[in-house]
């Protein structure tokens, strides 16, 4: 009896069901490799093939053109110029990138701390990294370009990239407004990547060695004015050397960039030139605004470093001789340095003691030279006195006693309650970060921080510039400005914003911090004496005035130590122990167009030094405005023609202009002059 049939029929049934996972097992293999093949090639495919790409192409970038700096007539103060950098790409030099950076820092010179940065940049190189040029060293010199080029071939991944520099093309005027760049930081390029990509820019990330608005309107405008970089795609070899020929389509080769925006100012850069020619300090300020919108006309912040050595090479020791220079040349005076206010904070006395009705118009005060409080004495600039004088002569002449009188009736609080309501004790809003707020005390100030607390005598001193009382230059031209018009303004620097072919993108328009609400009557005295100063024979500016424009304005010489026994010259005291002189003017009186506040540290007195330079830029802004107007195919339109003087009160007994002299040691009180 055969039993070979049940046999395999027994053996098929057993191996049907190991075919059949065979053939699952062989057909999800298939389909897995279909599924990572699909991936591959169809959902990763351009990522894996830019990998690829990365082997033999380099990617350069091409960098934007920083956007232009111009003033109002579209002078270009600020723009880029050619200029080379050299980078080196680590996976190109692989494990000769330390000989390679040896060779390339004896060629350009490099510093030990541009050999150290580079070293530090070569070490941090992981991965991806590691095919990203860094730069070594910004703007070469020609003669190292040549001798780079002539050594090409022994230096695998080192590349010179043309890149913009910035040039500012005046040097140090206008410098700590306009600011300057360099390097951006390793945390800082954390967080400027950061805020980017929060604020969806088209612009690319910052790299180590791209360079940042450091100071002024570069940093305030950073954005604005950095543009995005383009790129350039190369083949090259094993060792980063760029090959002829090659295997980039043309459309993929160069992508272009797009320049920055530029900043239009409202400086006239020839008045800007004008007050730098003529101002003879060796450290102060000199501003000019526009009276009827508070757009700066020109802005002088002496001494001030040179942007394009900030921006550019500069060694250690040049920098460290800037950090240790005790004239400060990094400080923006014009906003972040404060100074006794002198003669020109009496404007504010008079419109306190008036608003406050201790002081009537018509007051008369008897001035013999000194004022006492107690057992204290406070002498009068003029030492034989001013005789019996009224607000107009008071204030025209300078007379400390008539403002020692007003200061004791008021009282430190009433005081600095008008000086806050004129603007100061505040920042005034100007764009440029580190603006501070000054100092305007008053009694709880002085119990907070002097020793013994508040004193009567105190307000003697406030009430001429003295004591604690301190402003900045920019509130000195907001309150002038506001005296000239009745408008608190935010001083502003920029008009527009524009892009590269001068569309404008956006426009600044005159900002109001408020206005000042003053009874007719205290506007026209306060008026009459500032007139005063400068046009009648008694005025500390009078022989400053000018012949075809009526101008309003004030002298001050404030104390920067206290006055001695005998009075002395500039010349006979230490430079950082003279006073600073200040002269601040508006004009046409009628209808004021222009204002001006000149503060020249360290040089004496108000109207010697500080006055003729804000007096010739008036002059020349109304010769300008009425040469444009005649350009423009306007009817020429003269400066404005002064109306005959006001009556002035007869001359006081023993009136006269303020001496140009210095004090200097410890009397029991002291006097602010003009």
């Amino acid at each position: 009896m055969s039993i070979l049939p049940t046999t395999t029929g027994s053996v098929q049934r057993e191996f049907r069901p190991r075919l059949a996972w065979a053939t699952l097992a062989i057909g999800l293999t298939f389909l897995t490799l279909l599924a990572r093949l699909f991936q591959l090639q169809i959902v990763r495919g351009d990522e894996l093939k830019g990998k690829a790409d990365e082997n033999y192409v380099k990617e350069l970038r091409v960098p934007a053109d920083r956007g232009q700096i111009l003033d109002r007539n579209q002078r270009v103060l600020v723009d880029s110029r050619p200029s080379f950098n050299v980078t080196l790409t680590p996976f190109y030099c692989g494990k000769q990138c330390g000989e390679i950076l040896g060779r390339i820092a004896a060629i350009l010179s490099l510093s030990p701390e541009e050999v150290e940065r580079s070293q530090g940049q070569l070490a941090g190189a992981r991965k991806l990294e590691r095919f990203r040029p860094f730069t070594v060293k910004v703007d070469v010199k020609r003669e190292e370009l040549d001798v780079l080029e002539a050594n090409a071939m022994d230096l695998p991944g080192v590349d010179v990239q043309p890149t913009p520099h910035r040039s500012y093309r005046y040097g140090g005027l206008g410098g700590h407004l306009i600011g300057y760049m360099n390097e951006v930081g390793a945390e800082e390029l954390r967080r400027l990547n950061e805020e980017l990509a929060r604020s969806a820019s088209p612009q690319g990330p910052y790299l180590l060695g791209d360079y940042t608005g450091r100071r002024g309107l570069e940093k305030r405008f950073e954005r604005e004015l950095r543009g995005v970089d383009g790129k350039r795609r190369i083949a090259v070899d094993a060792k980063g050397r760029e090959m002829e020929g090659g295997f980039i389509a043309e459309e993929n080769r160069v992508v272009a960039a797009s320049p920055g925006r530029n900043l239009v100012l409202s400086l006239d850069w020839r008045l800007q030139e004008l007050a730098e020619k003529t101002f003879p300090a060796t450290a102060g300020v000199v501003l000019a605004m526009d009276a009827k919108t508070g757009f700066l006309l020109a802005l002088v912040d002496r001494p001030a470093p040179d942007p394009n050595k900030m921006s550019g090479r500069i060694t250690g020791a040049e920098l460290a001789r800037i950090h240790d220079d005790p004239l400060q040349p990094e400080l923006f005076r014009a906003i972040q340095q404060h100074y006794h206010p002198g003669s020109t904070f009496k404007a504010v006395t008079s419109i306190a003691v008036l608003e406050e009705g201790i002081y009537r118009p018509d007051t008369r005060i008897y001035c013999p030279g000194h004022f006492s409080m107690g057992s204290a004495r406070w002498r009068c600039d003029r030492e034989e006195g001013h005789g019996a004088v009224d607000f107009t002569h008071a204030l025209g002449a300078s007379c400390d006693v008539f403002y020692y009188n007003a200061g004791a009736q008021l009282g430190a609080d009433l005081l600095a309650k008008w000086a806050r309501k004129l603007g100061l004790g505040a920042p005034t809003g100007f764009d440029i970060a580190g603006e501070v707020p000054g100092v305007i005390p008053d009694v709880a100030w002085h119990d907070a921080r002097v020793p013994g607390g508040y004193q009567k005598g105190m307000v003697v001193n406030l009430a001429i510039g003295q004591g604690d009382v301190n402003v900045t230059p920019m509130q000195q031209l907001v309150l002038y400005g506001a005296l000239a018009t009745g408008v608190l303004w935010k001083p502003q620097v920029v008009l527009r914003v524009e892009d590269s072919d001068r569309r404008v993108l956006q426009e600044f328009a005159p900002q109001e911090r408020g206005r000042i609400e003053l009874k007719p009557s205290t506007r026209e005295t306060v008026l009459k004496g500032l007139l005063a100063a400068v046009n009648e024979p008694y005025g500390t500016a009078y022989w400053q005035r000018l012949p075809d424009v009526r101008l309003a304005g004030k002298t001050g010489t404030a104390q920067v130590v206290k006055l001695g026994v005998r009075r002395l010259k500039a010349e006979q005291v230490d430079y950082f122990e003279r006073d600073h002189a200040w002269f601040a003017v508006f004009a046409p009186a009628e209808d004021p167009q222009i204002v001006v506040v000149v503060l020249n540290e360290h040089s004496g007195f108000g109207s010697t030094n500080a006055a003729p330079t804000a007096v010739e830029l008036v002059r020349s802004y109304f010769k300008l405005k009425a040469k444009d107007e005649a350009e423009r195919g306007g009817a020429p339109s003269e400066a404005p023609r002064a109306r005959p003087p006001a009556p002035s009160p007869p001359a006081a007994p023993g009136a006269g202009a303020e001496r140009p002299t210095l004090g200097n040691g410890p009397p029991a009180g002291g006097g602010a002059h003009g």
